[in-house]
């Protein structure tokens, strides 16, 4: 899915963000169609913008959750669990901007990087802090 998604050339990739922000605009600001034109195109840039890096920040959540799983198959060891998709998914996020590189229209950007790093961060964090909660319960219960 991310690799699809970075494959779009810039048109493309605008075009379906564009219509994201146009729904969730309409969707949520009233009386957004009789705002004046330049509001308007105001509201919807800075829209495009959190959109688009809300969903650098999802996709990465997803797949941080995706390699956690393919991780856990192999090994239950949290020392080495969570190290190893972080840096897969931070690779695979390097990776990603660097093959926009090669496509019309889109270009390399760190901040997204980062974002994605941080989508896969979170979702290693949460995992984390699910298992220690039920390690610390465990401990109860048994004492």
């Amino acid at each position: 899915m991310i690799f699809y998604f970075s494959h779009q050339n810039g048109v493309s990739s605008s075009r379906m963000s564009n219509k994201v922000t146009k729904w969730v605009v309409n969707t949520f600001v009233s009386n957004y169609s009789n705002l004046p034109k330049d509001e308007q195109a105001n509201i919807l840039k800075n829209t495009s913008y959190v959109i688009r890096k809300l969903a650098h920040y999802s996709e990465y959540v997803v797949l941080g959750l995706f390699l956690f799983v393919a991780v856990y198959a192999f090994t239950s060891n949290q020392k080495i669990i969570f190290p190893v998709v972080s840096i897969l998914g931070i690779l695979y996020a390097v990776s990603d901007e660097l093959h926009q590189y090669f496509i019309g229209g889109r270009a390399p950007a760190v901040k997204d990087v980062l974002i994605d790093s941080i989508g896969v961060l979170t979702i290693l964090l949460l995992i984390g802090s699910i298992l220690n909660l039920k390690r610390i319960r465990k401990k109860k219960v048994e004492v």
